[in-house]
């Protein structure tokens, strides 16, 4: 007779709450003993391998250095299934234990806020066209890969060519007296694998946010993962009940709860940016600063900064000072309350520490979300400060219409209080900071058209509503999409297909066959693996919904800020200009200019009121040969390639992307808004090359190392 079991709802892994330097001062000590809690694995999912290894990552732990590969740990052990290991600096596989379960709380989260599965970059080397019909999905990442012991040097980084997170160890100098440790291992700190996570993450979301197109892009990626790890740190509420205790509820003050990195930025002599941003904070509260002198200087002094982790200290703080001004909010009738019933020393009751404690939790939990939904609002590439904190306050705005304790105007005005400004908005109220929606009146032809004639003369009763004559054109889009999954019952018991699934297959339909219910190598259901295939299949739809000859293509292109020439066009419309002969996809006239569909994802998130949000998010992006001499520039845009030569044609100095972001509701198949950065944008490509000119970081690492490691010299500590 079998017994079955119940699973456990919760995986919990004992981990540092910061790092090991925590742990060796008695005020400190008790603070850094935390628990991390994970959902177990359902059905759906891989089980838990030794490495760890599960559906999302793979902890590898090979030492090149000392010649070693340290013995994976198996926490499906028994002794290890409740609480894992106890933490230890010299013990490898407490490592291994650690970078999992603080890589998997951050997945968690920023699923949580985006409403669907988190997925790795894939690999850009390898494009469709290179790889046999159907083997698309290999090229999905399907593991992040982490080697807890890969460097022996003070650096822990994410590699976009390797889909990979690489953290080191290293000895101290003397001159870092205060850290008590013989070697620092980078991946015992909270901070720096939440950090680093954060980073391929975005990466996986935004395959082009780490090109040096601008002064903010890599600042955004440094300011952004700081974010992450920061506001993470105050869902252990057991560690921030005591050190609220011991700050008198104040988040202003520097401390562990808010510093990053503390024993690795000690060891490698590094003045965190936000530790500048934190004794501002301090200031700002002493001096009441926020007036007209205090933002020019603020951001004056923005400008001159641009040192990607100086630049993202900016961005954090702003962020954090929106936070901390939130987090008061909330808690302010209880501090009025409870100030007649201090405890002697004015200390604050234990009571009232736990209140704090819950406000200051849901306070970030919150901020976090908001945070980390506002990435599916900017454009595809070539983002800005401002631009974020419009997609901050868009992203907000529809999910929770109702703002009674205003953290949008918190926001705003933070970051202008930190310099950050939003060019081309009348004003920094909320409300004009909205992204806008199309306006159908610069569409006229393809309005008309949605109306049933070239020349829109279909009876007024007739007539579409603008909008909704938008919104019929993408229709045909959305109809060959898949948004849930299909079953198939009969097939052959081998695994093949039946008749009516290659019908659904060839349709592009993802189903779920008998194999599939099978365990084993063979089968076994996976919901990760079905989101791959799904997500393929609809960025393969998009992109031949774009390759449809149409003869609207100026509307098109003004639409989704890329150039389409597609063969019809020639005949339709002889005397129209031709598409920048500088465009990847070719020279020859009509020839297709090359769009890539960089993701396809359904967002489904719940608002605090219940409603829900059922969005397309699309990523349209192409991209333009571009030449520091615009002389080159000319004739490459003329596609006179005698000028340029065959060489530098097929390598220009550097590709210049333009495209879009598209958000479709799917409860009415509205275009909601499409935000652009135009590809025949010649100002734009004007400060990009100004920007790459100057770019002294970008220069070295071509020169000392592998211009696609970015994060590998950015994060080098010496």
């Amino acid at each position: 007779m079998s017994t079955n079991y119940p699973k456990p709802a919760v995986r919990r892994l004992k981990v540092y709450a910061f790092d090991p330097q925590a742990s060796v001062t008695l005020a400190t000590a008790m603070a850094n003993d935390y628990v991390i809690e994970l959902p177990w694995e359902q059905r759906w999912e891989a089980p838990l391998e030794k490495g760890p290894v599960n559906d999302y990552v793979e902890v590898i732990d090979i030492d090149p250095a000392a010649g070693l590969f340290y013995a994976p740990v198996d926490l499906d052990d028994p002794w290890l299934r409740d609480g894992g290991l106890e933490p230890s600096e010299g013990r490898p596989q407490f490592h291994q234990q650690m970078v999992f379960a603080v890589v998997m709380r951050t997945i968690r989260a920023f699923e949580r806020a985006l409403g669907r599965v988190v997925l790795w970059a894939r690999d850009e080397r390898l494009s469709s066209a290179e790889l046999p019909p159907g083997a698309i999905e290999r090229n999905f990442t399907r593991r992040l890969r982490i080697y807890p012991h890969a460097l022996r040097e003070a650096n822990a980084y994410y590699s976009p060519d390797k889909r990979a997170l690489l953290f080191g160890y290293f000895k101290p100098p003397e001159s870092a007296a205060d850290v008590q440790a013989s070697w620092v291992f980078t991946c015992l700190s909270q901070d720096v694998i939440a950090h680093e996570t954060t980073h391929a993450i975005l990466h996986g979301m935004r395959q082009r946010s780490i090109d040096p197109s601008h002064v903010d892009a890599r600042a955004f990626h440094e300011g952004f993962a700081d974010i992450v790890a920061l506001l993470q740190h105050f869902s252990m509420a057991p560690v921030v009940r005591q050190l609220l205790a011991a700050s008198h509820g104040s988040l202003r003050e520097p401390g562990l709860l808010t510093g990053l990195g503390e024993q690795f930025g000690r060891a490698i002599g590094r003045s965190k940016s936000l530790r500048y941003a934190l004794e501002a904070l301090g200031d700002r509260a002493r001096t009441h600063q926020g007036s007209a002198e205090s933002i020019a200087a603020a951001i004056a002094k923005l400008r001159e900064t641009t040192e990607p982790h100086a630049r993202g200290g900016f961005l954090v703080a702003a962020v954090f000072d929106a936070f901390v001004t939130i987090y008061e909010r909330r808690s302010e009738d209880l501090l009025r309350l409870a100030r007649p019933g201090l405890v002697p020393g004015n200390g604050l009751s234990p009571d009232l520490v736990g209140r704090l404690t819950q406000e200051a939790a849901k306070a970030a939990d919150q901020v976090l979300r908001m945070c980390v939904r506002a990435l599916d609002y900017l454009p595809p590439i070539g983002m800005t400060f401002g631009e974020y904190l419009r997609a901050i306050i868009t992203a907000d705005t529809d999910l929770v219409r109702d703002d009674p304790l205003h953290y949008r105007v918190a926001f705003v005005e933070a970051f202008k209080r930190w310099g950050i400004t939003v060019p081309g908005c009348i004003s920094m109220a909320p409300d004009s900071l909205l992204w806008d929606s199309p306006r159908p009146e610069e569409y006229p032809a393809l309005i008309a058209r949605a109306n049933g004639t070239p020349e829109g003369e279909a009876p007024p009763q007739a007539r579409m509503d603008p909008d909704d004559a938008l919104a019929w054109w993408f229709a045909d889009m959305l109809k060959r999409l898949q948004f849930d999954v299909a079953f198939d019952q009969a097939d052959d018991g081998l695994g093949e297909r039946s008749a009516e699934s290659e019908e659904q297959a060839s349709s592009g339909k993802v189903t779920y066959t008998r194999r599939d219910y099978r365990s084993g190598p063979a089968g076994g259901r996976n919901l990760r693996d079905l989101a791959m295939r799904v997500v393929t299949q609809n960025q393969r739809a998009i992109h031949q919904w774009l390759e449809q000859c149409t003869t609207d293509r100026h509307d098109w292109e003004r639409l989704l800020g890329v150039k389409l020439t597609p063969a019809c066009a020639r005949v339709a419309d002889v005397n129209a200009p031709a598409a920048l002969r500088s465009i990847s996809g070719g020279t020859d006239p009509g020839a297709v200019p090359n769009v890539e569909v960089h993701s396809a994802r359904i967002s489904r998130r719940t608002g605090p009121d219940g409603s829900e949000m059922h969005m397309l998010i699309a990523q349209i992006v192409q991209r333009r040969r571009a030449y520091f001499d615009p002389e080159e520039q000319k004739a490459a845009d003329s596609g006179d390639k005698g000028v340029i030569g065959a060489l530098r044609w097929k390598t220009p100095d550097f590709w210049f992307r333009g495209g879009a972001t598209l958000h479709i509701d799917l409860r009415d198949g509205r275009l909601l808004r499409v935000l652009r950065k135009r590809i025949d944008d010649d100002a734009r490509l004007a400060r990009e090359r100004a920007f790459r000119s100057g770019d002294m970081i970008a220069a070295t690492a071509a020169v000392t190392g592998n211009p696609r490691e970015p994060f590998a010299f950015i994060h080098r500590g010496s």
